[in-house]
This record gives C-alpha cells, structure tokens and sequence, in this order.
C-alpha cells in the first residue's frame, strides 16, 4: 500500500470543500473565478491534491505557486497548507530529504500559531518518510502520536488514512495480526464516510496482507475489489501496487501470461504518470521473471530500462540539490548583507573609541582570559579528583546494591524453599518409620527361621531406602540451590535442565508469595518443549532472573485481583521452546499490564512501578544484564488493562 498523505483546511469556503469527489475542471473554473488571494491559495492547494498520484510534477508547481501567494500575503495558515502538500508531493516522487525539510518546517509554523489539526497532519506524513526509507517502527511511533489528537479533534478522515498508514507499518515488519486489525478499522470507518480513495487503499492493503500470509486467492479477491474504487479516485499509483502485486501471485502459480500482462500494465502507467519508483520496481520484477525463463534478450531491455530509470532518479537528485543550492545561496547573499551592516554601525564605533582604547581593551581580555584559564584549570583539577572519589562511591554503592537484591530475592524464596524442602523430609520421616517396624517383623521371621519371609521384608527395607536416598538428595539439591542463590555468581556455566530449573524456580516463587498471603491463588499453566535438552548457563543467576520475573507476574495478578474482585481469575503461563538455535522462555501473566508511558524503562536501575517499599527497581535490570551476559536477550510485549508477557531468548 502507498502511504496515504494528508492535508487540512483551515477555513473551509465553497460548497466544493463539503465533498472529496469534485472534479479537476470544476475546481479550475472556480480558481478562475475567485478574486481573493486567500480563497485562492486554498483552491490551488485543492487542486495540486487532485494531481499528487496522477501527475505531480503539475501538483508540485502548483503547490510552490501556493507557497508564493501565501507568502506574499502573509497567509500563514496557507503557508502551511501549501508546505505540507509540497511535502507529500516529494514523497509520491521519491525526495525523502526534501520532503522531511518542507514537513518540518510546517511542523514548525503549525506549534508556533498551536494548531493541533495541522499538527498531526504533520506529524503522521513525517512518520511516511521514515517509512518510505525503511524506519517502519518511526512511522508507527508518529502516526500513535498523532492518532490521538485526531480522535480527540474528531477527525474522521484523518483518523482512517492514519490507521491505514499504521496497517501498512505493521504489514511491512510482517507483524500481520496488528496491520489486520488497523486495517479493518479503517476499511469500516472508510465504507461507512464514504471515502472512497481510502476503500480502495484498504482493499489493496488486505491483498498484501494475505498475499504475505500465503492466501492467494484471498488477496486476489481483495485486489480485483479495490478496481472500481482506485479508479474512482484516480489513483494510478495505487493501481501499480495492485498489479505488482497480481503479477506475484500469478507467477508463484505458474500462470505466466497473467502474471506478464499485470507487471506489464504496472510498468506501462508507472511510466506515463512519472512514478519513477514503480518503474524500478516493475522492471525489477520482469528482469527476474525473464532471467528465470532463460530469455536473456527480454531480462536484459528491462534491466536496461530499470537502470534507464535508476539514472533519471539521480538526474532528477542532482537538479533537485542545484534547487537547493540555489535556496541556500539566497539565505546566504541575505546574511552577508546583514553582516556588512552590522560591520558598518561596528566601524564607527571603532572610530569613536579611538585605537588606543582598542588595544587596552584587548590587553585587559587577554590579561583576564589567562587568570580565567589558570583557574579553570585548577577548579577542573579539583572536578576531576572529586569526580573520582564519587565514581569509587558510586561502585561501592552499586555493588552493596546488587548484593542486597540478591539476599532480598533469598529471603522471598525463604518461605517457598520451606515448602519445598518438608515433602521430601517427610517421605524420610514416614519411610524410616516403616523400615524399623520392618526390622523388627525381620527379627521375629528370623527367630521363626522363615527364611522366605526375612527375603521379602529385606526387600521392602531396601526400597524404603532408596526412597530414602532419592528424597534426602532432593532435600539436599534445594538447600545447595538457596546457597548458590545467595553466593556471588562465578560466571560459571553448567549444562542445565532449562525445563527443570524453570519449573523449580516456579514452584519456589508460587509457594513463597503463599506463605505471605495465605487467600493468594493463581491458576498456573506450563507447556514445556521437552526437545530442549540441556544449554550450558549459569543456574543460579538463570533462576535468579525466572524468580523475578515469576514474583513480577505473580504480584500483578494478585494486585489486578484486588481491584477486579469476584469476576476475574488471576492466570500465569509459563513456556519453553527451541527454535533457530535459540531456547525461548515465555513468562505471561493476565494482570493489568504495563503502562506505555513506561514500559522504555521497566529495565532502567531503581525504576519500578511498585508502591514504596514493595520494589527495589533492581529486579528487572539485574535480569537485564544477566541474560545479556549470557548472549541472549529479554524482551517485552504488553497490552494495557490485558497482559504482559517476558520474552527470555537464550543460546541453546
């Protein structure tokens, strides 16, 4: 899909401003007719969009014409107006850089007057430009910047084209299920405004999503849909995306006239309405089409035409930075007059004072300059040795820090490691009991002389001992895992149950925070991928990262469950997979998730969302630097009022 730019009026005059669909000619004879400069301007910025995907070399130099009008009247909203739409017309034609400057300085003129329409105007066609150079994640970050405002100011159509941008973002970074939904929002919003142009937009963004989504025959029926309402707005450089697209599916299935007869078309209206991109693209696509098919002769005119094309893009780079020169030379010729008067109005009072005075002003300044820097000299000096007095403080700190996280963190597990360790002490209990009532039943068979009975009971002591030995290493495995907890790590690797240390560290956590709260429940979920085997990590410090992240989910659904009551069942789940080389462990919670305005700094040392007292801020940052330390990485994904979800990817 082709980023939708957008562009608003400030006053809106004329029965034509009421309806998207006025036609070209009807809008020439009205600029015609109209004698006031500032009707004027918006009329000519009317018809430069009619012109953008159809012909915008006529859309650029009407929209310069526009800017000159403004200008000449002082008309800044018109300004504006004709700034963004001169913006959106390099876009269309492929000069990003010129096309940040014009928006940025619209941007500008728009927060100098606090004209929140033209703002997010500007801002959703300055995340365009990060998306047409590749920067998806930028152009969703301003087109969420500026779809509240836009909601806020209940700008229906602005609010469509926005979401549309947002779907063809999320599509391009292949996160399908967001660039559906913001699709679909707009596509609604689109049929029931009647927007037309925006309907066949959506139409064409829905047959890249499926086509993505390997479900041809689903994007071919979205693409064909989108004909009647492309060709109603006129959008040829929407129509090259369709057909660009067709012509993909139509190869992947082997029907290859269907598949030249769309790239061809593509390539055909590319050329005539100047959509120099298109060309590239299309060519690009046939080279390869005909390179696969043996037919050197056929690959090698369009790979000649793509490059022809590639050429008359830096051809038209180079007159474009001449403009641009040009522009900069007039601001400079302008500063260079203002200097000579200032130079001029300096001349004379150098007269006045006379060149005795003159040089005592400068003996004075040098004088001064020396004594300034002998003590600036001297005060760094002192900085620096103070400087690094508080940076041996700071590590001192840092280190005591880190040492009373992890004997806080000790102290959590305390009462879950007590609920651990009584099963496996209570199996020795009950089985050392019934092994002496035993030998005393041996006694008797064997002043019986029942030799056979003696064989059997022996037998069943000797089970009940190795039930023994299993339960008393159990019992001495997790009072060896609180000692290397609380030890400082040695950064030694073991080979490790990945599965098994995740489950441990659960149960520990679950049965600590039930220590404290004995009305606490959670319904757990694990679904481990037994394919794993054993990685080589640090146990200790791993199991040091699941407990906080375990104690992080289990103190947010425990906190959702205060405020929801009856109706809501608080839920952790807990997963392991291998995938790529890569060991993935999941921890997800059903809590009130965390908050967008924080969720950049759930890492950073000493930040933390809970109350006074409850948190340390060390937990996650700890975790942080103890997965990276082990090449891996931690991640996070989260909806506010729904979830969230900690991402662990380790080396396997």
């Amino acid at each position: 899909m082709k980023k939708l730019g957008l562009f608003f009026l400030f006053v809106m005059l004329y029965a034509f401003t009421k309806a998207q669909n006025k036609t070209i000619d009807s809008l020439k004879i009205l600029l015609k007719t109209e004698k006031k400069d500032t009707s004027r301007v918006q009329l000519i910025v009317q018809l430069s969009y009619q012109f953008e995907n159809s012909n915008p070399d006529t859309a650029l130099l009407l929209a310069q014409q526009g800017l000159l009008l403004s200008k000449k009247n002082r008309f800044t909203a018109g300004e504006i107006e004709c700034l963004n739409m001169t913006g959106l017309i390099f876009i269309t034609t492929g000069n990003y850089p010129k096309a940040l400057e014009y928006l940025l300085e619209s941007l500008k003129k728009s927060e100098a007057i606090q004209d929140e329409s033209s703002i997010t105007t500007e801002l959703s066609n300055i995340g365009i430009v990060y998306s047409a150079q590749g920067d998806y994640r930028q152009d969703i970050r301003y087109n969420l910047m500026a779809l509240p405002i836009d909601k806020s100011l209940n700008h229906t159509r602005n609010i469509a084209i926005m979401q549309l941008n947002l779907g063809d973002s999320y599509e391009k970074l292949n996160i399908l299920d967001s660039a559906i939904y913001f699709t679909s929002q707009s596509y609604a919003l689109s049929l029931q405004s009647k927007y037309i142009d925006l309907t066949g937009v959506a139409l064409n963004n829905f047959g890249n999503i499926y086509s993505k989504l390997g479900k041809p025959d689903t994007a071919l029926k979205y693409y064909r849909s989108d004909f009647p309402y492309l060709k109603d707005a006129n959008d040829e450089d929407d129509f090259c995306e369709t057909y660009l697209g067709m012509s993909k599916i139509f190869q992947s299935a082997g029907k290859k006239d269907s598949c030249l007869y769309y790239a061809k078309l593509c390539l055909s209206i590319a050329k005539k309405a100047g959509f120099t991109d298109e060309v590239m693209e299309s060519c690009k696509f046939l080279t390869q089409y005909y390179q696969s098919a043996h037919n050197i002769d056929s690959a090698f005119v369009y790979q000649s035409a793509g490059i022809a094309a590639r050429d008359s893009l830096f051809s038209q780079e180079k007159a474009r930075e001449m403009q641009t020169l040009r522009f900069d030379e007039a601001v400079r010729q302008q500063q260079i007059e203002e200097a000579k008067q200032e130079a001029h109005t300096q001349l004379i009072l150098n007269v006045l004072f006379g060149g005795l005075f003159t040089l005592i002003v400068a003996a004075i300044i040098l004088y001064r300059n020396n004594r300034q820097k002998q003590k600036a000299n001297s005060i760094l000096e002192d900085q620096k040795q103070k400087l690094e007095s508080t940076l041996k403080e700071l590590r001192t700190t840092q280190a005591q820090l880190i040492h009373a996280e992890k004997m806080a963190s000790l102290g959590q597990l305390t009462a879950g490691i007590a609920h651990e360790i009584q099963n496996p002490l209570n199996f020795v209990n009950n089985f050392s009991e019934l092994s002496n009532e035993l030998i005393n039943e041996m006694v008797e068979e064997v002043d019986k002389g029942n030799t056979l009975q003696v064989k059997e009971i022996a037998n069943d002591i000797k089970q009940n001992l190795e039930k023994i030995n299993h339960h008393g290493k159990r019992a001495d495995a997790i009072v060896k895992g609180m000692l290397q907890h609380s030890r400082s790590s040695k950064n030694a690797k073991d080979p490790t149950d990945i599965n098994a240390l995740a489950d441990e560290y659960l149960r520990l956590s679950y049965h600590g925070l039930r220590a404290k709260d004995k009305e606490f429940n959670a319904l757990i979920n694990t679904e481990f991928d037994n394919s794993i085997g054993k990685i080589n990590i640090v146990p200790e410090d791993i199991g040091r990262v699941l407990l906080n992240l375990y104690n992080n989910a289990f103190y947010a659904v425990g906190e959702k469950k205060k405020s929801e009551g009856a109706g809501y069942e608080p839920a952790v789940s807990i997963s392991t997979n291998k995938m790529d080389n890569m060991v993935f462990i999941t921890v997800k919670d059903n809590g009130n998730g965390i908050p967008q305005n924080v969720v950049d700094k759930i890492f950073h040392p000493f930040f933390t969302t809970k109350p006074p007292g409850q948190g340390t801020g060390l937990g996650l940052s700890l975790s942080y630097d103890i997965v990276k330390a082990h090449n891996g990485e931690i991640k996070v994904n989260r909806t506010e009022g729904e979830f969230t979800e900690f991402v662990v990817r380790l080396p396997a």
